[in-house]
C-alpha cells in the first residue's frame, strides 16, 4: 500500500500545481479585465470634464500693439565747421569768423538763438593737407533745431556755402506725445478683439493693463550729402505702442 500510495504522490504534485496555476491565470485575467474598465472609465472622465471647460468665466494676458506712420515736421540739423591754416591762431580766427556768420545766416532764416547749441570744440595739430608740414586744424560742432521744415533746405544750402559739413538730420514729430498715446489706445483695443476672441464672449473686463517698455524715439537720423536731391530725404517717423492686458 505504501509503495502505490508513493507511486501516486508526483501525479498528484502535477495536478495540483496545474489547478493553483488554472485559478492564478484566471484571477489575473479577471484583475486585467477590471483594469480596462477602470482606465476607459477615467478615461471617459476626463473628455467629458474638458469637454465642459467654460472658457468665459477664465482670464486671459493678451498683448496689444499699434503702429502708425508720420510725416515729420521739425528737424535737427548736426553741422561741422572745419578751418586749416599753418598757423594756429589763424586757423582759429578763421573758425571764429566761420562760425559767427553761419549763427547770423541761421537768425536770418528764422531759427532763433536758443534752437542752436555748440557741442564741442577742438583744435589740434596735423599733417594732412599740409604736404607734410605741420598746421592746425580747428573744428566747431554744433545743431540747431528747425520748427518748420521749409526752413530745413535753406539752412543747409547755407552751411555748404560757408564750407561747413552737414554730417546728419534727425527728423522730429511735435506732438509725438499725443501721438504715442492715441495709439496706446488702439493697442489695448486691439488686445480686447484678441481676448473676445479667445474667451468666446463679447463682453470682456481689462483686470489689468502693462505698459510694455521699450525704446521709442521721434527722431529719424538721415545722412546728408553735398548734391544730394532733397526728395531723397525721407522726413517719415514710425510710432508704436506696445501693451499686455489682463482680461476675465
Amino acid at each position: 500500500m505504501k509503495v502505490k500510495i508513493l507511486k501516486l504522490l508526483p501525479a498528484l504534485t502535477l495536478a495540483l500545481i496545474a489547478i493553483i496555476a488554472m485559478l492564478t491565470s484566471q484571477i489575473f485575467i479577471s484583475s486585467f479585465a477590471n483594469a480596462e474598465e477602470v482606465i476607459e472609465y477615467e478615461t471617459t472622465q476626463v473628455q467629458e470634464r474638458a469637454d465642459s471647460i467654460d472658457l468665459t468665466n477664465s482670464k486671459i494676458l493678451v498683448f496689444g500693439k499699434a503702429e502708425q506712420t508720420f510725416e515729420a515736421d521739425q528737424a535737427i540739423v548736426n553741422v561741422q565747421i572745419e578751418s586749416l591754416d599753418l598757423d594756429e591762431k589763424v586757423s582759429k580766427e578763421k573758425n571764429k569768423q566761420l562760425l559767427q556768420q553761419f549763427l547770423q545766416a541761421l537768425q536770418d532764416k528764422g531759427i532763433a538763438k536758443d534752437k542752436i547749441l555748440v557741442n564741442y570744440f577742438s583744435s589740434y595739430t596735423t599733417t594732412a593737407g599740409f604736404n607734410n608740414k605741420s598746421g592746425t586744424r580747428t573744428c566747431t560742432s554744433l545743431c540747431y533745431e528747425v520748427d518748420s521744415l521749409d526752413k530745413l533746405m535753406p539752412s543747409i544750402e547755407k552751411a555748404i556755402e560757408i564750407g561747413a559739413q552737414v554730417s546728419s538730420i534727425n527728423y522730429k514729430l511735435s506732438d509725438y506725445r499725443s501721438k504715442y498715446n492715441d495709439l496706446l489706445t488702439f493697442a489695448i483695443e486691439s488686445a480686447k478683439a484678441k481676448a473676445k476672441k479667445l474667451l468666446g464672449k463679447e463682453n470682456v473686463e481689462a483686470l489689468k493693463i502693462k505698459e510694455e517698455r521699450e525704446y521709442c524715439c521721434d527722431t529719424k537720423y538721415q545722412s546728408y550729402y553735398e548734391g544730394m536731391d532733397s526728395s531723397l530725404l525721407n522726413g517719415m517717423i514710425t510710432v508704436t505702442a506696445e501693451v499686455q492686458v489682463l482680461f476675465s
